[in-house]
């Protein structure tokens, strides 16, 4: 039996220590032992312009003034988290499988088609409002879950280590883009030519390869395309004492054991260091 025992949100530290309130786009649902957590994409500012996090107080002060407020992309994380714990919710515990959890996963990428219907879509600052996310259902000695692009569901045994962890289809890309295309072309992503050509043409478009592999990548947008993307997994629990599952800004806390283990042992640290990030933690009773 898992017992939940922490579930929080962080904004990126530099605003909490100038005081000022960001957008957030992280979102978090649990219902017992059923969970989604999803991370909005980034988007650009009012201004069209790219938007990285900020390294001090005037990048922090700018971000604030000329971020999306309200942001669709924290519409799309609530609408998938609410969407898979109430599709999810639905399922007597004994049908659930990982036909059931891709089915659901599915709906709730449809259920952002209202949410991007009718918009003019120039993939700068009228992108695609959509997020990455994960989601599972602990039943018995087994978890039941889904995943699309770099949210993470982390199994631990109980001396810290890995036992099992969830595709980041980002990693196709972002490698793709580092070792290939970067070499045989100029890339800049405050160039709006290169941050349409990465949302347009590598985004939910699996029709992308190189060598006969995937070089594109996923996230939930209520395009058809999305759904390519989404994998599901149904997991043996009978070695894991922690089951962890955040958005990307906690990737630092997963990169080592002795990470790992500090993160563990408190974990409000994940308060004092690094950008917007959820973490929610079950652990075996």
């Amino acid at each position: 039996m898992f017992k939940l025992i922490y579930n929080k949100t962080f904004d990126n530290t530099i605003f909490s220590k100038l005081h000022l309130t960001p957008v957030v786009e992280d979102y978090y649902k649990i219902n017992n032992l059923s969970f989604c957590v999803a991370d909005g994409v980034t988007r650009d500012n009012i201004k069209g312009e790219a938007v990285s996090y900020p390294k001090d107080e005037e990048e922090a002060k700018y971000w604030v003034e000329t971020y999306p407020n309200p942001s669709g992309a924290f519409d799309s994380a609530k609408i998938v988290c609410d969407t898979f714990i109430s599709e999810i919710e639905k399922y007597q515990e004994n049908k659930i499988s990982e036909n059931v959890i891709m089915d659901v996963a599915k709906l709730c990428n449809k259920a952002l088609k209202p949410l991007n219907a009718n918009r003019d879509i120039d993939y700068l600052k009228e992108d695609y409002y959509c997020c990455e996310a994960v989601g599972g259902k602990i039943i018995d000695n087994y978890l039941y879950c889904f995943s699309l692009g770099d949210c993470h569901i982390t199994l631990l045994a109980k001396d810290c280590n890995i036992i099992f962890t969830t595709i980041n289809n980002h990693k196709q890309f972002e490698d793709y883009l580092d070792n290939v295309y970067s070499k045989e072309n100029i890339f800049n992503w405050d160039n709006p030519k290169d941050r349409i050509m990465v949302r347009k043409d590598y985004r939910n478009n699996p029709s992308k390869k190189y060598n006969g592999n995937d070089v594109s990548y996923g996230a939930f947008s209520g395009e058809d395309t999305a759904e390519y993307y989404i994998d599901a997994y149904k997991v043996d629990l009978s070695n894991v004492e922690y089951i962890c599952a955040y958005s990307d800004g906690c990737e630092p806390f997963f990169e080592s054991k002795e990470n790992i283990k500090n993160l563990l042992e408190n974990l409000d640290s994940l308060e004092h260091s690094g950008k917007e990030r959820t973490l929610v933690v079950y652990k075996r009773s």
